[in-house]
């Protein structure tokens, strides 16, 4: 018996002695007993600007979609009947003002000249010796009145037929691009049946559809926020051009015309919206200066009397269709009104740490918001 009780005594023994030795291995070098040289220094107090949130008037913007079309637009048809002989522009091509973009079979129009011609020229033969006549006596005003009128008229004739087979050429009304073909080479080309659409892309405009509520407030001149996809999130501005008289009596919108500005990522046919002022509210803004962005969350540094404290905010992103010039972001949660926030907050500022405010501005009033 004494022999397993002295056995179980070492066994415990050198337990405790394994134990002892893993907690003096974890224990950090160079600490003493009393852990001050384990505590860490306090950060020192930063210099930071600051600014104090209120609530402020915002627009509130109702959303109408369009589609944007070329401020000119013609359907190129031809002036007179034949055969087409050949179709000298395709679609994507850009055409000068009086450009030949198709040709038509002119063969009976120019035999119709040659007559008219020669008509004319007898005519004119006629008309020479009728003077004379007239001046000796041997004819009288009356004939010499009859022949100038057929002279005359064969003149007509003559000029007629050459205006048809200039006709017979059919050219570019306008600077712009064929955007359609509709007819090829061998068709039967008639007046009033179009041959091509030729757009002119340098000018372009945003067709929308107002409700009967909003059209009221919509005058000539005035400038929308517009914002169009499909061309890098083009942020434009519109300016009223037109405004129908009358609304759809399907839908009960007035048809509204925009005109934009010159961008090279426009095109006729893209989709687009225009932000129609409605009412105001009241939001919480915030300089967007003040707000840092760590992944998909916001934070926003708050001044405590001398103490950072950094709190999760939940904003609105600044909405492409406010002035772009606009420096807010709206916040939704997680700020009062009232608070004094910290602008441009330093990379090495820690929650907690003690600071030293100097005043910058209250939150500016320029920013939008849509319904």
């Amino acid at each position: 018996m004494k022999t397993i009780f002295r056995s179980k005594i070492t066994h415990a023994a050198i337990a405790l002695s394994f134990v002892a030795g893993f907690i003096s291995s974890c224990k950090p070098s160079g600490s003493s007993e009393t852990g001050s040289s384990s505590e860490q220094s306090p950060r020192p107090a930063l210099k930071v600007r600051t600014a104090v949130l209120k609530s402020e008037q915002v627009p509130v913007f109702e959303e109408v979609v369009g589609t944007v079309r070329p401020h000119l637009q013609a359907s190129v048809s031809a002036k007179v009947t034949g055969r087409l002989l050949s179709m000298k522009a395709v679609p994507g091509m850009k055409v000068k003002k009086g450009t030949v973009i198709a040709e038509i079979e002119a063969e009976e129009m120019k035999a119709a000249l040659e007559r008219s011609q020669a008509a004319y020229k007898n005519s004119d033969s006629d008309l020479q010796r009728y003077r004379k006549l007239l001046a000796s006596g041997a004819a009288t005003q009356a004939e010499f009145d009859a022949v100038q009128s057929v002279q005359l008229i064969a003149n007509a004739t003559v000029k007629e037929t050459q205006a048809m087979i200039s006709n017979a050429t059919v050219k570019a009304p306008f600077d712009g691009t064929i955007t359609r073909k509709l007819m090829d080479t061998g068709d039967l080309a008639t007046p009033g049946k179009p041959l091509f659409i030729v757009e002119d892309s340098s000018q372009l405009r945003l067709e929308i559809n107002v409700a009967e509520s909003l059209a009221n407030q919509v005058t000539l001149g005035e400038k929308f926020s517009i914002l169009i996809a499909g061309a890098s999130s083009a942020q434009l501005n519109g300016t009223v051009a037109e405004i129908a008289p009358a609304a759809d009596t399907s839908s009960r919108t007035f048809l509204v015309k925009l005109d934009l500005q010159a961008n090279p990522a426009l095109r006729a046919g893209q989709f687009g919206r225009a932000y129609l002022p409605r009412a105001k509210r009241d939001a919480l803004l915030v300089p967007s200066k003040a707000v840092i962005e760590r992944g998909q969350m916001d934070y926003v540094f708050v001044a405590d009397q001398d103490i950072a404290r950094l709190r999760i905010v939940r904003t609105k992103d600044e909405n492409h269709h406010s002035d772009p010039d606009a420096k807010t972001r709206e916040i939704l949660a997680g700020l009062e009104s009232g608070e004094t926030v910290i602008l441009s907050p330093a990379p090495e500022l820690r929650d907690g740490q003690k600071i030293i405010t100097t005043t910058g501005a209250t939150s500016p009033s320029k920013s939008s918001s849509q319904n």
